[in-house]
């Protein structure tokens, strides 16, 4: 690996020839014009993780979009994992392969009904999936896969219909489905936390007897929703003990081993937190757990390569609780600030007036490098990072990004909206069960 000083100037393309693509597109060709640095350092693995240290940033997800280009046409690999709901990636997968009933349906309407949080309103998602599409109907065998809970975590809806669709039908399933569409991410949670204890016991039984039925006698695709659910219903419900993974994590791992089970490599798109190879805030992570149930089979340590993603300058979304009522925030946008003690000031110094993005190995770091830093950047604070080279292979550090156009503004809307929600489905969903 070049780079003795553990820090290698990555390579920018030409942007000529983008001059009309959308903002992100740069951050694909970023990927694709430093391939051989980046299969130099994937090697032989199996998962590779890409993080974003902020969601709903173009370059971020153009990046991801390269990468896995790249290791599709070079290095076989054949699954997408994305931070998005398992269910509602369903109807993606299949649009990708033109199955009935959603092959006919434009890339805007299916990025936006089948990837949560939101997530599919961004151009260089859907820029994305017309790639898979148009790779799966040259004869590429790629499948997009959803690792994460139904309804942005806050809603069994998705998963439900989903079971519902693939198991025998049992005389109370209109009012099962009825009883789990609390609404949008939201709306979802306020319904939930308006609900009685006894209200949210009988609800989550209900929920739970379904959810035990699709693993019982559904096919894998079912008791993997129905799996969803029960994580669903724990983050809801449990509070795990201090060093113990929380449900969604647990998920997330269970999601990315459901797709090792039916590819060779796979590449994870998930936020940084997620992808720490020493876990995160004391607990376990999606990767931590994942590596350790590789490596209990035998596969050698360099089976799951993490890179993370930070940047320098660019816009920043911060967050202030203002009750305990679920999504009560004030959002703000902000230009980002660098923080004192951040990697991303200590990278920013040393790559100096440079322009050129950058490539940190931890690993080959010398010691007086870090000194002193204490984490990565998010949403206004640090996230700790206590060893950088037990966290991440290498870092990828963009010098400035640009968020999704309107991504902030449906936020502050969605949550605006929140404040105004009724106890309407408190009332509704309780006379059902």
């Amino acid at each position: 690996m070049q780079g003795s000083t553990g820090i290698v100037a990555l390579c920018t393309p030409s942007l000529d020839s983008l001059a009309v693509a959308p903002r992100g597109s740069d951050s694909v060709e970023l990927a694709l014009a430093n391939a051989d640095l980046l299969l130099e350092l994937i090697g032989d693995a199996r998962v590779v993780a890409i993080g974003e240290g902020a969601h709903n940033v173009q370059e971020f997800t153009g990046f991801a979009d390269g990468l896995f280009r790249l290791l599709a046409e070079r290095r076989g690999f054949t699954g997408f994992v994305k931070e998005s709901g398992f269910a509602e990636g369903l109807s993606v997968d299949d649009w990708l392969h033109d199955a009935d009933g959603v092959g006919d349906a434009g890339v805007e309407a299916i990025a936006r009904a089948g990837i949560s949080y939101g997530f599919g309103e961004s151009e260089q998602v859907r820029a994305q999936l017309s790639w898979l599409r148009d790779r799966v109907r040259a004869g590429a065998k790629l499948q997009f896969i959803g690792a994460d809970l139904p309804g942005s975590s806050t809603s069994p809806e998705a998963a439900v219909r989903q079971c519902l669709q693939r198991i025998p039908a049992a005389p109370d399933d209109a009012a099962l489905l009825r009883a789990s569409e609390l609404g949008d991410r939201t709306e979802a949670a306020i319904a939930y936390a308006e609900m009685s204890p006894a209200e949210q016991g009988g609800w989550a039984a209900a929920m739970r007897g379904l959810a035990l039925r699709a693993i019982d006698n559904g096919d894998a695709v079912a008791a993997h929703c129905g799996a969803s659910i029960l994580a669903l219903l724990a983050e809801l419900q449990e509070e795990p003990a201090p060093d113990a993974p929380y449900a969604r994590e647990v998920f997330l791992a269970d999601s990315v081993m459901w797709a090792l089970e039916r590819h060779e490599r796979v590449l994870v798109s998930a936020h940084n937190s997620h992808l720490r190879k020493d876990g995160f805030a004391s607990r376990p992570s999606l990767i931590s757990l994942v590596t350790d149930r590789i490596r209990a089979r035998g596969a050698p340590a360099d089976s799951v390569c993490v890179l993370g993603m930070t940047y320098g300058s660019g816009p920043e979304v911060r967050f202030q609780q203002l009750s305990s009522r679920p999504f009560d925030c004030e959002v703000t946008l902000q230009e980002r600030r660098l923080l004192r003690g951040s990697f991303e000031e200590r990278i920013e110094h040393l790559l100096g007036n440079d322009g050129a993005p950058a490539l940190v190995l931890p690993a080959l770091l010398p010691p007086e490098t870090l000194a002193g830093v204490e984490g990565t950047q998010a949403s206004g604070g640090v996230d700790r990072v206590d060893d950088f080279s037990a966290s991440f292979d290498a870092l990828i550090h963009l010098r400035h990004v640009v968020r999704v156009p309107g991504a902030f503004e449906r936020m502050r809307a969605e949550f605006a909206t929140g404040r105004e929600t009724s106890s309407r489905y408190r009332i509704e969903q309780g006379a059902e069960l």
